[in-house]
């Protein structure tokens, strides 16, 4: 994956995080990942700085994405199939210290990215995320602790101190 260009969504009017969008040149599938599992049931892979990432721990906790089921490889070859896995966030793989990750909007549709839509919500690595940033220019990525598990974020902020 190479990010192609990028743009910051500051949000300025309500107060949530700005979010970055990105429009890439190519987006791994899932069967060209391969998946490590954490022991607390989380499943994490990541390649040309695209990361996906599932919490699944097996019977029982098969009510994620409407219990569709995904076939994933892990790192050692092996073919496993995740029914109904739930998704997570970028802060709980990186304080398990995957990644680091960065949530973003992520297209490969040129036209898309100009009209502002086709995007998925997405992580990618903080290599990948620092690019996109000196792409759009006055902003960079800033490290922050959230929620009572003390999870990392990185989180895109203007330059001059705010979005």
């Amino acid at each position: 994956m190479r990010v192609v260009d990028a743009r910051v969504d500051w949000k300025e009017d309500v107060g949530n995080d700005p979010v970055l969008y990105v429009l890439a040149d190519e987006i791994s599938q899932l069967d060209e990942m391969r998946f490590e599992r954490h022991e607390d049931g989380l499943w994490y892979a990541e390649r040309d700085g695209l990361a996906r990432y599932f919490s699944w721990s097996g019977p029982g906790n098969e009510g994620g994405f409407s219990g569709q089921c995904y076939a994933i490889t892990t790192v050692d070859g092996e073919e496993v199939t995740l029914k109904g896995p739930w998704s997570s966030r970028a802060g709980v793989f990186n304080k398990r210290g995957f990644g680091p990750v960065v949530d973003v909007r992520l297209t490969t549709d040129p036209e898309g990215f100009e009209r502002g839509r086709t995007f998925r919500g997405r992580s990618i690595t903080l290599r990948q995320a620092k690019t996109a940033a000196d792409i759009v220019g006055g902003c960079h990525l800033e490290s922050e602790i959230r929620f009572n598990a003390e999870e990392p974020y990185w989180v895109v902020r203007g330059n001059g101190g705010g979005g």
